[in-house]
């Protein structure tokens, strides 16, 4: 059974995954890319000048949003690397 804080004895089974820690890192590698591609999409956002008021506002929520994708993503990222990937099975060699 895993060591992680999470898994008791009392966890069933069916609540248990088996997954490779090489998609796991996968999966983490593509969260950071949605990380930095939203903080640059933000970045864009700034240079763009208007104006109209309305514009602006629309170039404001857009970038907010895209900052607290970015913030999310971070987040996702992190539980992957702090939760996920630490408590990976040992595998032993059996020649």
């Amino acid at each position: 059974m895993s060591n992680h804080p999470s898994v008791s004895i009392d966890t069933p089974a069916s609540l248990l995954v088996t997954i490779d820690s090489l998609y796991l890192r996968l999966m983490s590698y593509r969260v950071q890319d949605i990380c930095i591609n939203a903080e640059h999409l933000a970045t864009a956002i700034e240079a763009i000048k208007t104006k109209d008021d309305v514009s602006q506002g629309v170039l404001v929520a857009i970038k907010a949003v895209l900052l607290a994708n970015s913030e999310q993503a971070g987040l996702v990222n992190e539980m992957l690397c702090n939760y996920a990937l630490p408590y990976q099975a040992e595998v032993s060699s059996h020649e």
